[in-house]
């Protein structure tokens, strides 16, 4: 089964029925090639430095990686915080939370020579497995064209209705996302995949995020990579993307306001973005619940 891939003028509707249906999209043309190339330059003094730093079996030894992308590459926060990104993740996570954020951001790198890459579900490390429900979905970012050759993402189309088990299940029928640079795989949590080999001869460049239920424990903690005072300069939704927004309302919040210690910034996020997720009220609103 190929992946399906759509042009970004595509309606959302036929994106988000194609992500639910095989587990795994291709939208071309999101990101203008101008801001590829600025987020390629801010991420390469990095990638350089220290991109062989988590070099396993797993991650590869021919594979560059960095986290901490919006500290070091901020041109990536239009990314991140994408329209259209936001309006998938919000058809496949809202109806199991009131809110969702990052989970991961990882720029990645494949060198010529590298191997492919043990093919995995992102979701793996939330123990959790009720029918219907995606824990979180990833978004690969294409910084360069992505081709069979050159270690573009393996995908198992429809793997996402696997159940967990503790065997490998059959993953063999896999198909790789082809794709020009500035398009965006998008794929569940519960979908195989893993990174192709390259066998050619340039590297590969790509930039994954995860969003995930408001409810979890991100995977990598924004608030240490992307500090309060550096994530203060984002707007309001990325803010709130990132974490700094407290999950549900009323006596359901969770991440209260505690002391004089704020679970967000300064500046809270637009009362319209989170009004939509169930987040009603404004920080003079939740000080007045928290009894501040």
């Amino acid at each position: 089964m190929a992946i399906s891939s759509f042009e970004r003028t595509v309606d959302l509707g036929t994106i988000v029925e194609a992500l639910r249906r095989d587990g795994a999209v291709v939208v071309t043309g999101l990101a203008e090639p101008g801001l590829v190339d600025t987020i390629r330059t801010e991420l390469r003094p990095h990638l350089d430095a220290d991109g062989l730093r988590t070099k396993s079996e797993f991650n590869g030894s021919r594979t560059l990686r960095t986290n901490s992308v919006l500290s070091v590459a901020p041109s990536a926060a239009d990314l991140v915080d994408h329209d259209l990104v936001v309006a998938v993740a919000d058809a496949i996570l809202l109806p199991h939370c009131a809110t969702y954020q990052v989970g991961s951001l990882t720029a990645i790198e494949i060198l010529p020579g590298e191997s492919e890459q043990a093919l995995h579900r992102d979701d793996s490390l939330y123990p959790i497995e009720n029918a219907g429900m995606e824990l979180q979905i990833g978004v690969m970012w294409a910084l360069d064209d992505f081709t069979a050759e050159n270690g573009g993402t393996r995908v198992v189309p429809g793997s996402h209705r696997f159940l967990r088990s503790w065997h490998l299940p059959g993953v063999s029928d896999w198909e790789p996302a082809v794709m020009p640079k500035g398009s965006a795989l998008f794929y569940m949590g519960s979908t195989w995949h893993g990174g192709g080999a390259n066998q050619s001869d340039a590297p590969r460049s790509g930039l994954i995020n995860t969003y995930s239920l408001g409810w979890l424990r991100q995977e990598s903690n924004q608030y240490l990579e992307i500090p309060p005072e550096r994530a203060a300069r984002f707007g309001p939704r990325l803010r709130a993307l990132l974490g700094y927004m407290a999950h549900g309302a009323g006596d359901d919040l969770i991440g209260k306001f505690r002391g004089d210690c704020p679970a967000w910034v300064d500046t809270p996020p637009e009362p319209a973005w989170r009004d939509e997720r169930g987040q009603v009220g404004t920080a003079a609103d939740a000080k007045a619940q928290a009894g501040i």
